[in-house]
């Protein structure tokens, strides 16, 4: 019995902390975008770009081994190897004054704990000098290539990006 109320403690910890750091008038984030509530759960600071919608539209399958694959749509298809300009949210991988090998989210982030958020809502950037992180949501341009890594989990790539 204690366990289970030890797991849902913690799961209630992680709801709280997760969804609760972020709402509206709290936050310190400021450019174009928009708070789009989720049906289980607070509003989330989200980047309003419409590259975005567009890696929605493609599909995102998981196999037995828990990699995922993902079905491109034409129009993604389209903008494979040319230059995209995108605005979100930077996810540094490394413990860094400055980088140039980051994620670029759709989601701020809210917490250590979360999930930047799913596949088709993360672009991988190799930025053409290193960049220091920003809490503000930026807008990047580079050449975007398709990768289709479901071991790795990435789909989206960004080469030679410079900040906008």
């Amino acid at each position: 019995m204690s366990r289970i109320l030890f797991f849902a403690g913690i799961a209630f910890f992680t709801v709280f902390i997760c969804g609760f750091v972020n709402q509206p008038g709290s936050s310190k984030f400021s450019g174009p975008s928009e708070f789009n509530a989720q049906p289980w759960g607070p509003k989330l600071m989200q980047s309003d770009d419409q590259v975005w919608k567009l890696f929605a539209k493609c599909k995102i399958k998981t196999d037995k081994d828990l990699s995922a694959r993902i079905t491109y749509t034409p129009g993604v298809k389209a903008m494979d190897g040319k230059n995209v300009t995108i605005s979100g949210f930077m996810l540094p991988l490394e413990s860094q004054d400055k980088f140039s090998h980051f994620l670029l989210v759709k989601n701020a982030p809210t917490c250590a704990f979360c999930p930047p958020g799913g596949p088709n809502e993360i672009v991988e950037v190799f930025s053409t000098k290193p960049m220091t992180w920003k809490e503000n949501l930026i807008t990047l341009s580079g050449t975007l290539i398709l990768v289709n890594d479901g071991k790795k989990g990435v789909f989206f790539q960004m080469k030679d990006a410079v900040e906008r």
